[in-house]
């Protein structure tokens, strides 16, 4: 290993895992110290730990590895518990790292100044939600959240980030086994209205990995989206 490559711990080896280790891009340089299961007990030190095992894992790992370097995270929904947040954040400001909640698909939020009022509504259609199709719920994200920790990871972060969990309404609907996730939101701030329609078809690379995998290439670029 050379002094300039960044050292990574992977958390989860499920299909989001999987895809990550599998196209690592190893020539931007980085190298995996770890890649740990859900049934890990010791936390390797590293530049940057990425958890894609989900919420759970946020809970068990996010303040050790924070005091260690920056944290990646799919399991945005585990923050609907303000203690967890709370904690996290104070880790974060003590050590000088960051947390970077994945995924950014929901447009909008980080367009947003601080203090602005904005809202946001998400629609957000995935199989297998309930026993048959249709709609299961339609409220305030932070019920959903407790309902529905591992479908609502998007929607969280981009509360979280832009105009707060309060502002937030989700609308759950479940689709038929083997469908398409589809999450549809519409942003709005003063003077703008922001809409995000996408759809996550198979085959391919889970679209969380892709998302991950984006995120390390463009690290040390040069140029960059505003935002990011």
């Amino acid at each position: 290993m050379t002094r300039s490559q960044t050292k990574l711990v992977l958390i989860g080896r499920g299909r989001i895992g999987r895809d990550v280790t599998a196209h690592l891009p190893e020539r931007h340089g980085y190298c995996v110290e770890a890649v740990l299961g859900r049934d890990a007990r010791h936390l390797p030190q590293a530049d940057i730990t990425i958890d894609m095992a989900g919420p759970d894992a946020l809970r068990q790992f996010g303040v050790e590895a924070l005091s260690h370097g920056d944290l990646w995270t799919v399991g945005a929904a585990a923050l609907v518990d303000p203690d967890l947040r709370d904690r996290l954040q104070r880790a974060a400001l003590q050590s000088g790292h960051r947390l970077r909640l994945f995924t950014g698909w929901i447009s909008g939020p980080l367009l947003c100044p601080p203090g602005l009022p904005a809202k946001l509504f998400v629609r957000q259609y995935a199989p297998g939600l309930a026993d048959r199709p249709g709609p299961v719920f339609r409220g305030p994200l932070a019920e959903a959240a407790d309902r529905f920790p591992d479908h609502l990871n998007t929607a969280m972060a981009s509360a979280i980030c832009g105009p707060g969990i309060d502002a937030t309404h989700v609308t759950l609907i479940s689709t038929p086994e083997g469908g398409a996730h589809r999450i549809a939101a519409r942003f709005v701030m003063p003077g703008q209205t922001i809409r995000t329609d996408i759809r996550f078809d198979r085959p391919g690379p889970h679209p969380v990995a892709s998302a991950i995998l984006a995120a390390l290439a463009r690290r040390a670029a040069p140029l960059t989206l505003g935002g990011y």
